[in-house]
């Protein structure tokens, strides 16, 4: 089969297209002919070395796919050869098959089409996990979603109004993708890297402060967003887009029962997955009844992985990009 590799830690040329062995599933693995795979940010991470569930090179990026079942091992029970997936596998999604664990597959109905389901494992089963596992948010809260034009962003804002949030608020640092994420959910959208976005959120929330946020910067939003984070609210950090350093002072803490949570959704897979499984389960009957509309911003054959990997580091894609294998 063919397939990418990162045969290196380095920029996007380390992503080499060529052939690869074919993949042979376990006991307990499915193996899956890849529809599509998503292209994430930590896919970019793990290839400079800086994520922190990466593999050493040589390694097949890519950590969530859609495809068709081909083969199941012995002890396979749930899902069975024909099904339609999405799936967190163990050798990769940048190839045209991939293996995964039965408990990290799951079947989905076969109206959901595959560019659709590649694009929605990672960013939906993370941010679904954090609304209703993490942050627990009422209808009756406030959110900020940081990041909001990115993959997890623009699904944040469909999922929380799904949930009932009313009052959503968008961050990003692009102007061009503003009216963008009004039409998909945020009721307010503000400049992340404006000085005075802490002001913008306390007029917005009546000087109350908002209740869940969303952050996958760090860096000094860490501190800004514990000045408009609300009594007992949840600020939940998944992600290190900025390089600045975060502080904390425990009096902004327990003074008002400020939490700050850390969420890593690879961490759970990998630990935890029995948890994940409600999570998916709930994103695929969204997806299903077309409660969310997940944003692709850019597709891409599978060869043109290191160009994808530059659209993401750039940041000038709204949603997500996906590679779609050719399977004739």
């Amino acid at each position: 089969m063919k397939g990418i590799e990162t045969v290196k830690f380095g920029g996007p040329e380390v992503l080499e297209y060529h052939e690869l062995p074919e993949p042979v599933p376990g006991a307990d693995q499915v193996l899956i002919e890849v529809r599509g795979a998503s292209v994430n940010f930590a896919d970019t991470q793990a290839r400079t070395g800086k994520y922190h569930l990466g593999r050493k090179p040589p390694y097949i990026p890519g950590i969530d796919v859609a495809g068709i079942v081909l083969e199941t091992g012995s002890e396979v029970n749930t899902v069975q050869p024909g099904d339609h997936v999405i799936a967190f596998p163990l050798s990769g999604s940048y190839a045209e098959k991939t293996i995964a664990s039965e408990n990290l597959t799951f079947v989905i109905p076969e109206t959901i089409d595959f560019k659709t389901a590649a694009a929605c494992p990672i960013v939906a089963g993370t941010v679904t996990h954090m609304l209703t596992q993490i942050g627990c948010i009422k209808p009756s809260e406030s959110l900020l979603v940081h990041g909001a034009g990115g993959g997890v962003g623009t699904t944040a804002l469909q999922i929380a109004k799904y949930l009932g949030v009313t009052n959503i608020t968008g961050s990003v640092s692009s102007p061009w993708k503003k009216e963008k994420l009004r039409e998909i959910g945020a009721n307010w959208v503000i400049d992340y890297s404006s000085e005075n976005y802490v002001e913008e959120i306390n007029e917005i929330t009546g000087g109350k402060g908002v209740d869940v946020i969303l952050n996958p910067l760090a860096g000094d939003t860490v501190s800004r967003d514990l000045q408009c984070l609300a009594p007992f609210g949840r600020l939940i950090l998944f992600g290190k887009l900025n390089a600045g350093s975060t502080r904390i002072s425990p009096s902004d803490l327990y003074t008002t029962n400020k939490s700050v949570i850390g969420f890593s959704f690879g961490h759970y897979r990998r630990f935890k997955p029995e948890k994940v499984n409600k999570t998916m389960n709930l994103v695929i009957e969204m997806l299903h009844n077309k409660h969310i509309e997940m944003q692709i911003g850019k597709c891409l054959a599978l060869e043109h992985a290191a160009e994808a990997h530059r659209f993401i580091e750039k940041r000038k894609v709204f949603g997500k990009v996906v590679l779609l294998p050719d399977v004739g």
